[in-house]
């Protein structure tokens, strides 16, 4: 080896001071990197930091009676139903549509042959109160249950024995802390694919990536310093978002601290590998975005950024399992939220690592300057 070639710099490591110089001139690119996730963290933090207090709108058909049904209703002490007086064919509308959750039929209901017809359900008059709610949906199903504890407590049911309720709400089972992880890992997967795939197109189409071609530089010079250019990025952007939710919101880390940095960091390359693999032929800014929409969509739909993906039927969780962002959504919510270990997040990390791998080596093959 020559002097010369001795003391020529590393192309990887410059490669990657290009990247940074041209990331910190560009304010935009600030602004969506750092700002933005704080911003949509504390959006959805305000949200759903609390669960808000459970309410449901009931709807009672006038009658004689029903002024007494309503005074009755209002005199909750939880104050949990919105309570409003409507005529049969305005109430079932309003029950069609959503606009209520349960509409109560007084005894004293009669219908008239207009009532009837407007009404496509049928519908038997009876001496009794009546229920009529929407079984499809969850909410109209609780305000039966409860409407009918609280009618049947309020006209002499007596409990055949005492009970206390006690409220958990502490950090790590609330909801915003389900939330936390589910966002890093999404901002994980669009870092990852929009900056290291749309910035590879965007050289593509400049003509710039043909000139890397007389460099003495390795295909697999370029992409790694474009991953690991990434990580420069995105590790900052990750850690203010975990310490912005530890300040405003409390989220706790339950388990190591060190290893959460390691999962965010195999995820970073793990979602940097499939922006190359996207990016490899793409020509078009068009084509290359319908690419990583088409590998993100059904990651938002099923990895369980927002919800559980054991929501998901049996038969669909082969293929949940085998999306990127469902292993590492898993793990970092295992090691957060449950004090998880290396051990017992293996499976996860040994599909992310694979993934990671293979999209790596499919992009080296296929890969084209121009």
């Amino acid at each position: 080896m020559t002097t010369e070639e001795y003391k020529r710099p590393s192309p990887i490591w410059q490669l990657i001071l290009t990247r940074l110089r041209e990331f910190y001139r560009e304010p935009a690119a600030v602004f969506w990197v750092y700002v933005f996730p704080i911003l949509m963290t504390f959006t959805l933090g305000l949200a759903f930091r609390a669960e808000p207090k459970v309410s449901y709108t009931v709807t009672v058909i006038q009658t004689e009676s029903s002024a007494a049904m309503v005074k009755q209703l209002q005199s909750d002490e939880e104050d949990r139903f919105v309570v409003v007086e409507l005529p049969f064919a305005e109430a079932r509308r309003q029950l069609r549509t959503g606009k209520t959750e349960l509409v109560l039929v007084p005894a004293d209901f009669r219908s008239s042959a207009e009532d009837l017809k407007m009404s496509e359900t049928d519908f038997s008059q009876t001496d009794e109160l009546t229920y009529w709610f929407d079984p499809r949906n969850q909410n109209s199903g609780l305000a039966r249950i409860a409407v009918d504890d609280f009618l049947q407590r309020k006209n002499g049911r007596e409990d055949k024995f005492q009970s206390q309720t006690k409220v958990m709400d502490e950090p790590g089972g609330r909801y915003i802390d389900f939330l936390i992880p589910g966002l890093l890992c999404m901002n994980l997967m669009g870092s990852g694919l929009w900056g290291v795939g749309f910035a590879i197109v965007d050289l593509r189409i400049k003509g710039l990536l043909k000139r890397f071609i007389g460099t003495p530089m390795r295909r697999s010079d370029f992409m790694l310093a474009t991953m690991i250019s990434r990580m420069f990025f995105l590790i900052p952007e990750l850690l203010m978002v975990m310490v912005f939710a530890w300040l405003v919101f409390d989220v706790q880390i339950y388990g190591s601290v060190w290893l959460v940095i390691g999962l965010i960091l195999l995820g970073s390359f793990q979602f940097a590998g499939i922006g190359l693999l996207v990016a490899s032929r793409a020509k078009t800014i068009e084509t290359v975005s319908g690419l990583m929409n088409l590998v993100m969509l059904p990651n938002w739909i099923f990895a369980g950024i927002f919800f559980s993906s054991a929501k998901f039927p049996g038969v669909m969780q082969w293929i949940v399992q085998a999306l990127p962002l469902t292993p590492l959504v898993d793990a970092l919510r295992a090691v957060m939220l449950e004090g998880h270990g290396v051990m017992q997040i293996l499976p996860q990390l040994v599909v992310i690592s694979l993934w990671t791998i293979v999209s790596f080596a499919l992009a080296l093959k296929i890969f084209r300057w121009s």
